[in-house]
């Protein structure tokens, strides 16, 4: 073979290399052997269960496959300590496909913060072949402000005093965005005892109930965080995307004789089908699915 010849071969295998990397060729052999779930049509299939707030009785997935599935679930505890999921059957109604029934319990009251989740999986070690649905109920966590890495520590204020959490994410305009955290105080001022405020300002948003980008909320005595110190707070944009650089400031107006102590701060998605669930408004009244994303 001549230069020229061997030049033209070395030519002509490059090319097709390259079509071969443009085009994505993947020569990987194709599996036959597939899992595939939905819940109502089989063209929309699901990768997680949604459990909506008010629970389900026999709620139901469909699992189409071709190969002889293991079942296993596994569901985090409740603050109370109680199982709120509970698989109830797995029928093959006919072959390759079965049904999964299954009920949830509800969260309540409606307005609660809490949040659930747990797994369910499906395997056919065999074929080196599985699956698994993370099940969730209530809102979607969007961050979580750590005030401190030793654990049940806390921020405390007081005076002229502030305190600026670090920057979030931006905050989306279709969605709104639901503030809770833990505050309460102490003082040696007695007549200041049922007086004791803490103000939180938002940049980029307002608060849903006021309009305002700074909320004043009551803050009771107390020894540390607990279920009637929580506070609930409801974030909505200006029509556009919240500040990149998100963040919320706490204040108090207090003199220098109260300490404001602030915990568990976390700030969660909610849709406006949700709004439901948090206020009696006729703007969000109806029977709009929950979009989850």
């Amino acid at each position: 073979m001549n230069k020229k010849s061997l030049l033209l071969l070395c030519t002509s295998v490059a090319s097709v290399l390259c079509a071969c990397k443009g085009n994505e060729v993947d020569l990987r052999p194709v599996r036959s052997e597939f899992i595939k779930v939905y819940e109502v049509s089989e063209k929309k299939t699901v990768d997680n269960i949604q459990v909506p707030f008010e629970g389900v009785q026999d709620g139901k997935i469909h699992v189409l496959t071709n190969v002889g599935l293991e079942w296993k679930y596994l569901v985090n505890q409740t603050e109370t300590g109680t199982d709120w999921f509970r698989i109830k059957s797995v029928d093959e109604v006919e072959p390759g496909h079965i049904v999964v029934t299954y009920d949830a319990a509800s969260i309540l009251p409606l307005n609660s913060i809490e949040r659930r989740s747990g797994r369910l999986s499906f395997s056919c070690p065999s074929q080196s072949l599985g699956k698994f649905l993370p099940i969730r109920q209530g809102y979607e966590r969007k961050f979580v402000e750590e005030f401190s890495s030793e654990p049940g520590e806390c921020i405390t204020i007081t005076g002229d005093e502030t305190f600026i959490t670090k920057e979030y994410p931006s905050f989306s305009a279709d969605y709104y965005d639901y503030i809770s955290f833990n505050a309460w105080a102490e003082t040696t001022n007695e007549f200041l005892s049922k007086n004791i405020t803490l103000d939180v300002t938002v940049s980029g948003g307002k608060f849903y109930e006021t309009g305002l980008t700074t909320f004043r909320v009551n803050v009771p005595l107390g020894t540390g965080p607990d279920e009637n110190n929580l506070k609930y707070l409801l974030l909505v944009g200006d029509g556009q995307h919240m500040s990149a650089e998100t963040k919320f400031t706490f204040s108090t107006a207090n003199d220098d004789e109260v300490y404001v102590h602030i915990d568990n701060f976390s700030a969660y998605k909610v849709t406006e089908a949700e709004m439901g669930y948090l206020f009696d408004d006729e703007a969000f009244e109806g029977d709009e699915e929950v979009d989850w994303i």
